[in-house]
C-alpha cells in the first residue's frame, strides 16, 4: 500500500485517455496494437515516474505539510524511490524509442518537462504553466506515432494539446495552496482557465463532428461542467483544504470524458470503442481514489 500511495496509482488512469485521444486522432480510430501499447506504456511510466520525483524533492515540505506520506512517515526510503523514479522514467523513453523517433523526442520533452516541474519549477509562476505542458505533451506523445513531424502539418491533435495544456494549468493553478487555506485568487483565476478550456475543447468538439455525434458531445459538455462547478464554487467560497482537494479530484477525474469527446468529435468513423476505452477509465480511477489519494 505505501508503494501505491506513493504513485498515487489512481490519478495514472487519468493518463491513458490522453494517448488514446492523440491516437484515434492521427489514426482515426484504426489501433496498431503493439504500437498503441507501447505509446501507453511510455505515458503510463513516465507520469508513475514524475508522482515518485515530485515526493523525492519535496520530502522536507512534506514532514510538515503532509507527513502521512510514505517518503515523510519512513515507510519507503529515498533510496529506493531514486531507483524506481529513475527506472520508471528510462522504461517510458524506452518504450516510446521502440514506436517511432518522434515518439522518442516527444517522451524526452515530457521527461524534461516533469523534472522540471518537480525539481521546483511548481514552486514558481511558471508552474500551472509547466504542469499544463507535461499533460499536453501527453496527447501529443499518442499522436507521435508518426515516422516524422511533417505529418503533423497543422493538425488537431495539436489543437487539442493545447487545450488541454490551457485545462490542466487552470487545475494546478486551483491545487496551488491544497494543503492550506487557499488565496482566493489563484482558486477563481484557475477555475476560469479550466472553464474556457472547456468552453474551448467543446466549440472544437461539436464544429467538427457530424450528425448525431453533435448532440452526444454537447451533453458529454453539459455534464462535466457541472461536476466541475457544483464543487468549485462551494470551494472558492470555503478556501478549505479539503473542499480544494475533493474539486481537484472531480477535475482530473473529468479529463478521461473530454478525451472521449475528442476521439467522438476527431477520431474517424471508427473511433467509438476508443472513445467508449477513455471514458471508461474514469471508473478505476474513482475506485481506487477512495482508498489511495490522488494528490
Amino acid at each position: 500500500m505505501p508503494l501505491l500511495r506513493l504513485l498515487r496509482i489512481p490519478a495514472v488512469f487519468t493518463t491513458f485517455p490522453d494517448v488514446l485521444a492523440g491516437y484515434a486522432i492521427v489514426r482515426q480510430g484504426q489501433i496498431a496494437s503493439l504500437e498503441l501499447t507501447g505509446l501507453l506504456a511510455a505515458s503510463g511510466c513516465l507520469y508513475l515516474s514524475g508522482m515518485v520525483w515530485n515526493d523525492l524533492f519535496d520530502v522536507e515540505q512534506d514532514l510538515v505539510e503532509r507527513p502521512t506520506r510514505p517518503l515523510p512517515a519512513g515507510e519507503i526510503k529515498p533510496k529506493m524511490a531514486r531507483l524506481l523514479a529513475s527506472v520508471l522514467m528510462l522504461a517510458g523513453i524506452c518504450a516510446a524509442m521502440l514506436v517511432s523517433m518522434p515518439a522518442f523526442f516527444v517522451s524526452l520533452a515530457l521527461a524534461g518537462t516533469i523534472l522540471a516541474y518537480d525539481a521546483g519549477g511548481k514552486k514558481t509562476p511558471a508552474g500551472p504553466l509547466l504542469m499544463g505542458f507535461c499533460r499536453g505533451f501527453n496527447v501529443l506523445l499518442g499522436a507521435a506515432c508518426v515516422t516524422s513531424f511533417k505529418e503533423w502539418g497543422v493538425h488537431p491533435a495539436l489543437l487539442v494539446s493545447a487545450i488541454m495544456t490551457l485545462y490542466v494549468c487552470g487545475i494546478t493553478l486551483f491545487a496551488r495552496s491544497e494543503a492550506s487555506k487557499s488565496a482566493a485568487w489563484p482558486l477563481t483565476v484557475g477555475l476560469i482557465l479550466s472553464v474556457l478550456a472547456l468552453l474551448a475543447w467543446g466549440g472544437i468538439a461539436a464544429v467538427l463532428s457530424t450528425g448525431s455525434a453533435v448532440m452526444l458531445v454537447v451533453v458529454m459538455l453539459i455534464l462535466i461542467a457541472f461536476q466541475v462547478l457544483r464543487r468549485a464554487l462551494p470551494a472558492i467560497r470555503s478556501r478549505e483544504p479539503a473542499q480544494v482537494q475533493q474539486t481537484v479530484r472531480a477535475m482530473l477525474l473529468t479529463i478521461p470524458m473530454l478525451e472521449a469527446i475528442v476521439i467522438i468529435a476527431h477520431g474517424g468513423p471508427h473511433a467509438m470503442p476508443m472513445a467508449v476505452a477513455a471514458a471508461l477509465m474514469m471508473i478505476p480511477g474513482i475506485i481506487l481514489s477512495r482508498y489511495i489519494p490522488m494528490t
